[in-house]
């Protein structure tokens, strides 16, 4: 039987087009109801920063891997953002923290159920968050925090900037995509 809680898995290193320097990969299997698993993702960029994913084992495809929901109650989604919280804290230094939370696979929308949900358990359970400077887009659903005395704090503000345009644009391929459906 798998081990239960965070489990550190592997370090990737980028492949073609990847711009982190590299990805920690995490196992999460909650120690109380259904023994699914869930993998997180922390990738490390330059001068600090870092992006944090999950999705469920063994599904969808790597395009669809983070929009696919699963059958989950309120606690064991809780118990994986803790995870993800806790894959953070692991890094021993500052960082920026960046996510984006996707939508749907077939549906856009701004301020969706599951940025709402991370904003608020960050509220409640990230380390001293009132002492981290926010900035986010309710219309593509990123947030980024750092610390008030982050170091990186203008290379991090350029780099969520450079994110939110990706997103913003891989948004609006998906709506052309489907409009010719």
């Amino acid at each position: 039987m798998a081990k239960k809680g965070l489990v550190f898995i592997q370090n990737e290193y980028p492949k073609n087009d990847e711009e982190f320097l590299y990805r920690q990969k995490y196992r999460f299997i909650p120690y109380f109801g259904k023994p699914i698993r869930t993998i997180i993702e922390v990738e490390i960029y330059k001068n600090n920063i870092c992006i944090i994913s999950f999705y469920e084992h063994n599904k969808g495809t790597d395009k669809t891997k983070y929009k696919i929901r699963s059958n989950i109650g309120a606690g064991h989604t809780k118990a994986i953002f803790k995870a993800c919280l806790d894959a953070y804290y692991r890094l021993n230094e500052d960082y920026a923290l960046i996510f984006s939370a996707a939508n749907d696979i077939d549906k856009v929308e701004e301020d969706n159920s599951r940025y709402s949900a991370y904003l608020l358990f960050l509220s409640v359970y990230f380390t001293n968050y009132e002492d981290y400077d926010r900035q986010g887009s309710i219309a593509i659903n990123t947030l980024m925090l750092y610390h008030r005395t982050f170091q990186y704090k203008d290379e991090a503000d350029l780099f969520y900037s450079e994110f939110e345009k990706k997103v913003e644009a891989s948004i609006n391929m998906e709506d052309d995509e489907s409009d010719k459906v």
